[in-house]
């Protein structure tokens, strides 16, 4: 009997002393060491996936920009060749324009010289002179005009429109954007003069008179205006003429 109790004490000794280990502050201690051993270790996992994540976004990304730099590299070497291509084509383009001037050139010298010999006997080439220069006035070439009604002047001082040309020489001349009033003067001048019985010698001597009149010249202005409306008193420019000299005379 005494045996029995002896062994029983004993067995609720280590049963109290297993409980004591289980519950006491070290045991306690040991689970929060391993509860956060273990919130580490979970922690850990999710933390490395997101760097790696991370990581693939900044290859790719990379990557992205090795493949656009190499696109806009090509596309560059694209573009010194066609820029290559087009300054060889406008340099053969300038050679083609140059060589075609030089033979016009060599053209009219030679016209020029034919036209010199012809002189006023060529009616034909009297006309063809007039009307290249005409046509420049009509297709707006002014300077190409001017030169072309001087040339015309000089080449058939006996030709057949030399009124004419007088005429549109001196409206060239003075409707520039920097008038030649003297030559303009002189070119109408040259009409009323010599030629009064062409169509255009009444307006060629009252474009000269407004021009002297605005220049001050004011005596030889009303000398043309009364000259106007004597000579050319049926004329529209007879009338515009005197209400001209009742403007110059107040």
């Amino acid at each position: 009997m005494r045996a029995r109790l002896i062994v029983g004490a004993m067995l609720g000794t280590l049963v109290f002393c297993a409980h004591a280990q289980s519950t006491g502050p070290l045991a306690v201690e040991e689970r929060s060491l391993a509860q956060a051993q273990s919130k580490m270790r979970s922690a850990s996992t999710p933390s490395a996936a997101v760097n790696e994540d991370g990581l693939m976004v900044l290859m790719q990304q990379q990557q992205q920009f090795e493949e656009q730099i190499q696109q806009l590299q090509g596309q560059l070497e694209e573009l010194r060749h066609e820029l290559s291509t087009l300054k060889k084509a406008e340099r053969e383009r300038y050679l083609d324009l140059d060589a075609r001037i030089n033979t016009l050139a060599e053209r009219g010298s030679t016209a020029k010289e034919e036209a010199a010999v012809a002189g006023n006997n060529d009616p034909e080439a009297d006309r063809a002179a007039y009307n290249a220069a005409k046509d420049k006035l009509v297709a707006g070439d002014f300077s190409g005009a001017i030169a072309g009604f001087e040339a015309y002047l000089k080449d058939f001082p006996q030709g057949l429109s030399r009124a004419d040309a007088h005429f549109w020489a001196g409206k060239l001349y003075s409707d520039q954007k920097e008038p030649d009033l003297q030559k303009a003067q002189g070119h109408f001048q040259a009409v009323a003069d010599n030629y009064p019985d062409h169509s255009k010698a009444s307006k060629s001597l009252y474009i000269l008179a407004v021009m002297q009149a605005n220049a001050g010249e004011i005596s030889p202005a009303k000398v043309n205006l009364h000259k106007l409306i004597k000579q050319y008193q049926d004329s529209r420019e007879a009338k515009q003429a005197q209400g001209l000299l009742e403007q110059l005379n107040e």
